[in-house]
């Protein structure tokens, strides 16, 4: 009966780790992702490109296709930044960023508000023609 009972523990502990898992990964989701009011996917595409190399970024792939770009910096550790941008619906855009430091998943919701609130200002400059 003890090994029943280790073997339920065991379940529980299980059910607990999914279900940590799954809130973190949602949680994450609102951490990295924003929708901007916009349907020119283009524009997106290089707002996000001019972001990146603003905040010291080297570009390593952008593929208008996908609509995906990555991004590389070095100093402080080794990050790179993959950015999805993609319809959402008639008049929006969701862009979605996804960061390791060195090897590891960025979970810092700090480098993903910078990045999100200088791609504000960049799309918002490009909105109203401002250089």
């Amino acid at each position: 009966m003890p090994l029943v009972a280790l073997l339920g523990a065991c379940q529980v502990d299980s059910r607990q780790q999914v279900l940590a898992s799954v809130n973190s990964q949602a949680a994450q989701r609102v951490i990295s992702t924003r929708a901007f009011d916009t349907a020119d996917r283009a524009r997106v595409m290089q707002a996000v490109i001019a972001t990146l190399q603003d905040l010291g970024f080297v570009v390593d792939r952008a593929d208008d296709v996908l609509g995906t770009v990555s991004a590389t910096r070095y100093g402080g550790g080794l990050v790179r930044f993959t950015v999805t941008i993609r319809p959402g619906g008639a008049r929006r855009t969701i862009v979605r960023a996804s960061g390791e430091l060195n090897q590891h998943e960025l979970s810092d919701p700090a480098p993903f508000q910078r990045f999100f609130e200088a791609l504000s200002q960049a799309l918002f400059l490009q909105a109203n023609d401002i250089e």
